[in-house]
């Protein structure tokens, strides 16, 4: 982790199978902070040092949202379906959701476990607009939930440590509160279908990453109107429902020496360097970061050690998050700029016929993969010659 935690709050995190939101009853924090000016949402254990998240999400501003999960949305009381404050993280570039409860004192209505306070609806708020890229004074908010409830009138405001400001020397320690293990059996299937599983391990995967960025930070300056084009959108896949792990992993199992090399070139060097650092001493020093050590410990490792090294990049959840941003930039206008950077043989430069306008939405997205076809199809033809 390379700063401390802009804002911390006591959650777990949930399962989900079926129609059940089932929680870990592990004592847990939930946190944001930045890198390279992008926000990760971690999650981690109370006993876990504060530099080892168990979950650690890329963040791309206006990719995901952070809501209640309520049974009845609208309604003027906020109310989970479950028996326990549930929120729910969910990213409009794929269908991948993380549920998480709060575990800070409930500040209870008539015994109802699963109503949300204005001060535990606030608390979402906050970590929403961090999501979406909002400047956010979060020590004055933290401070204000922390004094007020905000704003509620119930005598009780629960949980005064709530929400929290990191400070260097980490958090501290603090016992569990809330709704309980008990906080099950929300229907939770009016949220839509369940996650999709990024997988446990693996690299981060990165490489269309500062791509990515770089148009995003672009539209906060220079947004534009959807399109004509737009408007009349055709419905079309996003890449994570695209390329799952099920279709990427059958892939680098039948791929030739030759393919799984290509493959390794396009991925971080380090990941390579520290799969090389363990199967040879895994107690020595950090390694050569240089892009000529990269190369030479791809060199050195074994055909199924590459494999090995791919399966658990395109396992990881940083793949799966990549990929759905990369859906956002695509559908939003940025075809012509990232097919310009990856060389893709893209029709019409990736804009509307006939104009200018960048072409956005499903249509975008199919052009995208198209234009990746022809490429491929293209040098494998040169390669023939």
């Amino acid at each position: 982790m390379a700063s401390s935690p802009l804002i911390t709050f006591k959650a777990g995190k949930c399962a989900f199978a079926g129609r059940k939101v089932t929680p870990d009853p592990t004592p847990g924090y939930l946190y944001i902070y930045t890198e390279d000016d992008l926000p990760h949402l971690c999650w981690r254990p109370r006993s876990a040092p504060a530099n080892v998240p168990e979950i650690d999400l890329l963040m791309f501003p206006g990719d995901a949202s952070f809501h209640p999960l309520v049974k009845n949305p609208g309604a003027e009381s906020v109310e989970s379906p479950t028996s326990g404050r549930i929120f729910v993280l969910k990213f409009s570039s794929s269908s991948q959701k993380h549920y998480f409860w709060m575990q800070s004192a409930p500040q209870h209505k008539e015994g109802k476990l699963g109503w949300f306070s204005a001060r535990d609806q606030r608390i979402g708020q906050v970590i929403d607009a961090l999501l979406q890229g909002e400047d956010v004074d979060v020590e004055r908010e933290a401070q204000e939930i922390r004094e007020s409830g905000a704003g509620d009138d119930d005598e009780d405001h629960g949980d005064a440590d709530a929400m929290e400001v990191d400070q260097e020397d980490g958090l501290t320690r603090q016992e569990t509160g809330g709704a309980g293990q008990g906080a099950t059996g929300g229907d939770a299937r009016e949220e839509g279908e369940a996650s999709r599983e990024g997988g446990a391990d693996g690299g981060r995967a990165q490489d269309t990453n500062t791509i990515v960025q770089n148009f995003l930070n672009s539209l906060h300056s220079t947004q534009q109107s959807r399109t004509a084009a737009q408007q009349v959108d055709i419905p079309f896949t996003t890449l994570p429902e695209l390329l799952t792990p099920q279709t990427t992993l059958s892939w680098v199992a039948e791929a030739t020496p030759a393919q799984i090399n290509t493959a390794c070139f396009l991925l971080p060097p380090e990941l390579f360097l520290l799969a090389q650092e363990s199967a040879s001493d895994p107690s020595s020093s950090d390694p050569d970061p240089s892009p000529a050590a990269g190369i030479a410990a791809i060199e050195a490792l074994s055909t199924e050690q590459k494999k090995e090294v791919l399966r658990r990049a395109l396992r990881s959840p940083q793949f799966t998050q990549s990929l759905g941003s990369l859906t956002v930039a695509l559908r939003d206008g940025g075809l012509p700029m990232i097919g310009e950077a990856l060389r893709l043989r893209v029709h019409h430069g990736g804009v509307i016929e006939g104009g200018s306008m960048p072409l956005g939405g499903g249509k975008a997205v199919e052009a995208f993969v198209e234009g990746v076809k022809r490429t491929v199809e293209e040098e494998e033809e040169r390669m023939k010659e």
